[in-house]
């Protein structure tokens, strides 16, 4: 026990709190990932595109809600952000319905509830906030338990082909169980203020609304390119390959990244530590593809080991780029110039896969993720030298 807890630094309660935030989001990409490593690659590209589609409405919709409130200065009421978010959610719910219905896919039902899954987590984003401001260390660890028992049963649902719709049913029904016990704690003898339409306005009218939407509805264009180019087999093992390189970056925009720039927290211990798992890593997976170079694009396997060796090489340069990114906004005064930067880049993101396609067709596109990285550090690192120079 004393090894793992020698893993955390001293802020350990914060780490805790950041897995927690970003293992709150990460479980459908985990079952994206999953599912490609046990070759059901039509239903990894039906998740990653139902993926997209509700990070547009829950990354627009969630106004900054977990900063706002964390620091004090918010004049909105925890209780208003959470009832925005459950009407925003019907919204959402009945969006999902229509597209499903509309986009013809073979798993609806099971789509449908992850869609459910999805909303659920946004939701019990803002009961973990009302945890760490209130200082109930032992619930965040028991959800982070909760979560990591169910990522467990999702593997083990794979090994033995049992089906994913009774495990997501329950899993649901908890999740939804979870969030109203504590939601009614939260109202209960308390003042409600509702400001539900100045945060509707708010989040429409911002600056931070148009990055929001531009770069979510600029991936979901991303994957339906994809789709449109490479069918849906090889779309699901670019799909996987992608979700890889691209979860270090999400984790860290995501959960700690904010709080760590903001607050000047260090977390030297276990940077190392994953800094020496991912030479590793990306080492193992470079003398892999050297040995299976004539099967890529022949196996579908290597071909997305191939996938995920060439989005791991674009990680380092997304991070960095999130990085600068994220000091720009919380360390200087030119947050509101960083968001228009934000559509310019998503423009560029959306050209990526059709000016690849056009180049060297859909084998090309695999190396869409790196070239997205190297852009994401090129624009953000001359925007970061140009407002510090001033």
């Amino acid at each position: 026990m004393k090894i793992f807890e020698n893993l955390f630094s001293k802020q350990k309660d914060i780490e805790i709190q950041s897995l927690t935030y970003g293992l709150n989001f990460f479980i459908p990409t985990f079952i994206l990932i999953i599912s490609s490593l046990f070759g059901n690659y039509e239903f990894t590209a039906e998740l990653g595109i139902l993926i997209g589609f509700n990070i547009i409405f829950t990354q627009i919709f969630s106004s900054n809600a977990r900063s706002l409130i964390i620091s004090g200065k918010n004049t909105i009421s925890l209780q208003s952000f959470i009832l925005f978010r459950i009407l925003i959610s019907i919204f959402i719910l009945l969006s999902n319905l229509i597209f499903l219905k509309y986009y013809t896919f073979i798993y609806n039902n099971l789509l449908f509830q992850l869609s459910i899954l999805i909303i659920l987590q946004w939701l019990n984003e803002l009961i973990l906030t009302y945890f760490e401001i209130k200082n109930k260390k032992r619930q965040i660890k028991y959800y982070l338990f909760f979560k990591i028992f169910f990522l467990i049963v999702i593997v083990s649902n794979f090994i033995f082909n049992q089906k994913l719709f009774y495990t997501f049913l329950v899993f649901n029904f908890l999740l939804c169980l979870f969030f109203f016990k504590y939601f009614f704690e939260i109202i209960k003898n308390r003042s409600l203020k509702l400001q539900i339409i100045k945060l509707l306005m708010t989040s429409l009218s911002s600056l931070s609304f148009l990055s929001s939407f531009s770069i979510s509805f600029a991936n979901l264009l991303w994957r339906l390119f994809i789709i449109m180019f490479c069918g849906k087999i090889l779309a699901g093992i670019y799909f996987a390959g992608f979700a890889i390189g691209s979860l270090p970056g999400t984790f860290f925009n995501n959960s700690f990244g904010p709080s760590m720039i903001k607050k000047n927290l260090q977390f030297k211990k276990i940077i190392k530590l994953l800094n020496f798992f991912f030479i590793i890593l990306v080492i193992g997976l470079m003398i892999y593809v050297i040995r299976i170079y004539n099967n890529i694009f022949v196996n579908d396997f290597d071909t997305q080991i191939f996938c995920t060796f060439l989005s791991l090489l674009g990680t380092f340069f997304m991070i960095k780029g999130l990085y600068l990114r994220q000091y720009l906004i919380q360390k200087t005064k030119y947050q509101s110039q960083i968001f228009k930067i934000d559509i310019f880049y998503s423009i560029f993101i959306v050209l990526i896969v059709p000016l690849l396609f056009l180049i060297g067709g859909f084998k090309l596109i695999i190396i869409s993720f790196l070239i997205a990285s190297i852009i994401s550090f090129i624009i953000y690192g001359i925007f970061f030298k140009l407002y510090l120079n001033k």
